[in-house]
């Protein structure tokens, strides 16, 4: 029956149209000659054009010049608007009040439309996949109903949406739509491909880990692990690590475990966030943060106010521990840090499916913005290095809008670690130390040298260095590595890389130099020309002495140097150095006094110099 009357009304409303609505049209022309695709105009018709009057003295049909005609009023036109109209979905909802994994969820729908509705459906992307499920709508007496199975509903959560089609076949379709699923003790485990540890939590290594869901008891009490494990938090305010006590969204944790085999993570009952915005808050500095979500999430923040997200030991490198590169996905149970560069807290916004899905707050985030901007003399590199059991993939040099020569917000310290690890330094700083992982530089300058060392705690070796391009030099620029502790340059060092043979026993310095040719050659040859050849020891000056003497050494690379003084008994007196020492030309100054601050006896002292596989001896003569 409905049917029937919904095909009568488009005949009834025509036949009105031509008995009262269009009885006084006139034809106006000029010059109307018929075209095709081989004909011309005539200059009538390309200037005077096609009208068509109503009734009521308004324009029905009208011709831009040389263009096609079209229908512009008229009770024609009104009620070609009604047929022409694709339906509208008044309403689309989740009836269900609380949702649950593994149980089916019932969806209602309301349209309305001039032609009639012909059909209904529903499209559910699991876990805000590209792929969707499409299940038919039921009509009812006043709404359309749906229902999503229980497979389909899943701790990764869905997201619907309903597509409506007239009897004139024109389409509409809602809003995505998502809600809050509730999980169970057994649901949740880290133990899936999705998950940053698809096969398990290592033994024995270090790894950064989250929690995906809201927990209902974050209490690490609560969970059955005992005392072979340990998480481990970050107090910012006094730098310094503790034990947690609840697991929180949204927030990582280094954790590390001694158990026979590699373990998983299952932390009990919870509820998987609809996928839906999430606003994170990021604080000034490095920030250890999780995905609140069962699935992957797609993440691209701007390097200049942020840096990052890294992670640590994921992915191809999970038989190795060491910093990532900057990642552009963070995935379910893995931990991550982002930097904040600003002075403020800023909040970034974690968009879980690249559907829009309608807010149910009413609100729309805005997630994107203008691009970043680019300089033409803008580049960065990404400095990496692996061993047999560590990495470090967090590092880069360049130079950006945003930056300056000196020591500034692009330049970040490096990244709080746990244990021992393989680093590499970069010295932004004048006051030599190697304390950051980023050294971005002013694009006023072309020309410059950069300051590497490469350190590992546990003396792994052999490692391999290689120098990666994110954002290339121009094409006149020449990127070249000084190997300084072989005196060796590496002109063609991106295609190479290099290899640090020996284990690193002590900080192995490395430079880099990039800008024009003849700039490079020149600061190459200044760099190896100003290093010593071989380990030497002046004899001290005054000598004799009465408070104060002298002694003048050089180290051909860097090593670890030790000055101590003897009494003519062999009884350690002093030790005036007794640390790792850059290459160059040194000297270290002796006031008479001894380890306890007391000034010693006149007499005869010795002076041991020890660096590298050097050793060599000084007498010094104390007079009062």
């Amino acid at each position: 029956m409905k049917k029937a009357i919904n095909r009568t009304i488009p005949v009834i409303l025509l036949a009105v149209q031509l008995i009262f609505g269009q009885e006084d049209y006139q034809m106006k022309m000029g010059g109307f000659t018929i075209m095709n695709s081989t004909s011309t105009y005539s200059e009538g018709w390309w200037d005077n054009g096609i009208n068509l009057v109503g009734s009521l003295g308004l324009p029905v049909i009208t011709n831009s010049s040389g263009g096609p005609y079209s229908l512009e009023s008229g009770f024609w036109v009104v009620t070609q608007g009604f047929y022409t109209e694709p339906p509208i979905v008044e309403q689309f909802v989740i009836m269900d009040e609380q949702l649950e994994v593994g149980l089916g969820v019932n969806l209602m729908a309301k349209f309305s439309d001039f032609n009639g509705i012909l059909s209904a459906q529903i499209y559910v992307n699991v876990g805000g996949m590209d792929s969707a499920m499409a299940i038919p709508m039921v009509r009812g007496d006043s709404a359309f109903t749906a229902f999503i199975p229980d497979s389909v509903v899943t701790i990764e959560n869905f997201i619907a949406s309903a597509e409506v089609l007239d009897s004139l076949y024109y389409v509409a379709q809602s809003d995505y739509i998502t809600a809050p699923v509730l999980f169970g003790e057994d649901d949740p485990t880290s133990r899936v491909d999705d998950s940053a540890y698809p096969t398990g939590l290592p033994i024995e290594k270090w790894r950064l880990v989250s929690f995906p869901g809201q927990l209902d008891n974050g209490a690490l009490s609560s969970k059955d692990l005992n005392t072979k494990h340990v998480f481990y938090s970050r107090d910012w305010d006094n730098n310094t690590w503790f034990i947690p006590d609840t697991l929180y969204l949204g927030e990582a944790y280094w954790f590390k475990h001694q158990y026979d085999e590699k373990i998983d993570f299952t932390p009990g009952s919870g509820t998987s966030l609809p996928l839906e915005t999430y606003a994170m808050e990021l604080n000034p500095g490095w920030n250890f943060v999780g995905n609140p979500f069962f699935i992957t999430v797609p993440i691209n923040l701007d390097q200049g106010d942020f840096y990052g997200p890294i992670t640590y030991g994921i992915g191809s490198h999970q038989f190795q521990s060491g910093w990532s590169e900057v990642v552009t996905e963070m995935h379910p149970w893995g931990g991550y840090l982002i930097n904040n560069n600003t002075d403020t807290v800023q909040v970034i916004d974690l968009v879980p499916t690249a559907l829009e899905v309608a807010d149910n707050s009413g609100l729309r985030r805005v997630t994107t913005g203008p691009p970043p901007r680019t300089a033409v003399n803008s580049w960065r590199l990404r400095i990496d290095a692996d061993s047999e059991h560590y990495f470090d993939h967090n590092n880069y040099i360049g130079r950006d809008f945003r930056s300056t020569e000196g020591l500034d917000r692009g330049d970040l310290y490096e990244p709080p670690m746990i244990d021992g690890h393989l680093a590499v330094g970069l010295s932004p700083e004048s006051d030599g130390g190697y304390y950051h992982t980023t050294d971005i530089r002013s694009i006023n300058e072309v020309n410059g040298v950069w300051d590497i060392r490469v350190a590992s705690l546990d003396k792994d070796g052999p490692v391999d260095i290689q120098i990666h391009a994110i954002n290339e030099p121009q094409e006149n620029i020449i990127v070249a590595l000084v190997d300084l502790q072989k005196k060796v340059a590496y002109r063609d060092i991106m295609e190479t890389g290099l290899r640090i043979a020996e284990k690193a026993t002590v900080g192995y310095d490395l430079k880099i130099v990039v800008g024009d040719s003849e700039f490079v050659e020149n600061e190459i040859q200044r760099i190896l020309n100003g290093m010593p050849t071989e380990y030497s020891i002046g004899y001290n000056y005054p000598n004799p002495f009465n408070a104060i003497t002298r002694l003048d050494y050089s180290l051909p690379v860097r090593s670890h140097v030790s000055i101590r003084l003897y009494n003519m008994l062999g009884q350690e007196v002093a030790v005036l150095v007794n640390e790792e020492q850059s290459y160059g030309n040194r000297h270290v100054v002796w006031n008479g006094l001894n380890k306890q601050g007391s000034t010693v006896a006149s007499g005869v002292y010795i002076a041991e110099f020890k660096a590298g596989s050097y050793l060599a001896t000084r007498k010094m003569i104390l007079m009062k």
